[in-house]
């Protein structure tokens, strides 16, 4: 019996058959040649797209073609932010209460009651409907749930017109916070997207710019909704609380479209399955919680003034513990209690402070000013690094308590536009810092739970803001006395929103100061959303 052991091992290549003489010599050459083409391939290290976009001379088209596609993707994922978040936050104010219908108004408090209620229903059908896109954008990607959204509020600024009666009014109003809802969800998982591709792409491939321009509109938006929609009711008649902004609808549904285009077989499709087990229960529990602060909403005004105090206070402690368990069980961590306490108290007492200025007063001054102080804070958490995310997101909220805090020392029986341009910038600022700085580490999931509290926060802000003024307007029996009785309660409510924002600031500093003290005692979720790991440079070198 034959072994192989002290044989040296047979090359592939020298299995074959040897030629000679001049086809050994054109094999040899031919062999050196491909050797020669193929060891830089292999022997070279990996290049960045940067560099493979000018050195490769194969195939530049495509990555030509795929890098102006994600280029004009972002830039219309922008524009569609520009112009869904002020459609969506324009639906928020019960502006049909500054203009009635002269027929409806003739019938009695009773049907002006009926009226009010029935319009106020677009808050509680647009937190709802959201918390429901959250969970469509598992199985669907971002434009579609946005196009829908779109889609009903497009079909609702058609039925508007036709709106005469209070159910009509109700059905219009429902459609269209229905609408802003699903849109909502579908922008933040535009903005997710958009966040998705680029952490995928080349390292240092641009910094958060969508997710700070999301959270500056928002602000603004929402802190100019109720007067630009005063503004408009004026000017009008009862139908533009119906409609909006027709135009803008038309012109969001052109950037969905194209948006749904472009993004077509890129890296933003495989964002849907960016969406773990435990995740996705975490939106799913939402949907309930969320669903039954809204009808206890809905049906405490059927009630007297009692049971709208102890409606508002039992939504108020429901948001809290939505906010926290969220915060603490998913991925949105800050997100969550920043997105709570900006729905909770800024929309409600620009509400507040808008019923108390003249009609003719001007919107432009106090509105930009609002728009640049939001632009500078997200800006500023743009430009922090990532490890003091979490004193920026504190530091905001502080800015903005102190902001508040001023709005009711300044006294709002008369406020001017230039007292309100000077006291809203803090507020302004300070809140999208801090919305800007939580954002930037949740993930998609994260972000979509964020935008569903804040939406339940609006809904249990207006009623608890809404208590406080039926509190004040207790005994107010002339139209003096009611101006002043609302002055006082917009006051009152000022403080209180500086409370809440101050009082969240201060745990969210002792929180952070509590885990920097704890040494390696970090969360994996912590360490998996990329925090730095505590005591990674003093492990010593295994020799």
């Amino acid at each position: 019996m034959t072994t192989e052991l002290g044989q040296r091992q047979t090359r592939t290549r020298d299995a074959w058959p040897r030629q000679r003489g001049g086809a050994h010599a054109a094999s040899k050459t031919s062999r050196f040649r491909r050797t020669s083409a193929s060891a830089p391939q292999s022997a070279q290290a990996p290049q960045s797209p940067n560099v493979l976009w000018h050195t490769n001379n194969r195939a530049p088209a495509p990555l030509r073609v795929a890098a102006m596609r994600s280029a004009a993707a972002g830039l219309c994922a922008a524009a569609i932010v520009a112009t869904v978040i002020p459609l969506v936050v324009l639906q928020v104010p019960d502006a049909i209460g500054w203009s009635p219908p002269a027929r409806l108004a003739a019938g009695g408090s009773a049907v002006v009651a009926s009226l009010l209620r029935a319009s106020g229903l677009a808050l509680p059908a647009m937190a709802i409907a959201g918390s429901l896109a959250a969970l469509a954008v598992r199985w669907l990607r971002a434009g579609p749930v946005l196009l829908a959204g779109l889609l009903v509020l497009a079909v609702a600024d058609t039925l508007g017109d036709a709106a005469r009666t209070v159910a009509l009014i109700g059905v219009d109003r429902s459609l269209h916070g229905a609408g802003a809802g699903v849109a909502m969800a579908g922008v933040i998982a535009v903005v997710a997207d958009r966040r998705t591709y680029r952490q995928a792409g080349p390292p240092g491939a641009g910094r958060p710019f969508l997710a700070s321009w999301f959270a500056a509109v928002m602000l603004a938006g929402l802190a100019a909704a109720p007067e630009l929609m005063r503004h408009r009711v004026g000017s009008g008649d009862w139908h533009v609380a119906l409609q909006p902004c027709p135009w803008l609808t038309g012109a969001a549904l052109t950037l969905a479209a194209l948006y749904a285009t472009l993004a077509e077989g890129t890296v933003t499709q495989t964002a849907r399955t960016d969406f773990p087990a435990a995740e996705r229960a975490q939106l799913a529990l939402l949907t309930a919680p969320v669903a039954g602060l809204c009808a206890v909403a809905v049906a405490v005004t059927y009630r007297g003034d009692g049971a709208v105090v102890a409606a508002a206070f039992a939504d108020a402690i429901a948001l809290a513990g939505i906010a926290v368990i969220t915060a603490r069980a998913g991925t949105a961590a800050r997100f969550a209690i920043v997105c709570a306490v900006t729905g909770f108290t800024l929309a409600p007492v620009a509400g507040a402070v808008t019923a108390l200025t003249a009609p003719t007063q001007p919107v432009t001054p106090p509105g930009v000013a609002v728009l640049a102080a939001a632009l500078g804070g997200a800006a500023l958490a743009v430009l922090t690094r990532q490890p003091h995310a979490r004193s920026l997101t504190a530091g905001g909220l502080f800015l903005a308590a102190l902001g508040l805090g001023a709005l009711d020392l300044a006294g709002l029986a008369a406020p001017s536009d230039r007292m309100l341009t000077v006291l809203c910038v803090p507020v302004a600022g300070g809140l999208a810092a801090a919305l800007t700085a939580s954002l930037r580490p949740a993930t998609p999931v994260g972000a979509l739970a964020g935008v569903v509290i804040l939406l339940a926060g609006l809904v249990a802000g207006y009623l608890a803001a809404g208590a406080v003024q039926l509190r004040a307007l207790t005994g107010a029996r002339s139209l003096t006395a009611a101006h002043a009785a609302l002055a006082t309660a917009a006051g009152h409510w000022a403080l209180v929103a500086a409370a809440v924002t101050g009082a969240v600031a201060l745990a969210l500093t002792c929180t952070s100061a509590r885990r920097s003290g704890r040494g390696s005692g970090a969360k994996p979720a912590d360490l998996a959303r990329g925090a730095p790991v505590p005591g990674a440079g003093d492990i010593p070198d295994h020799r």
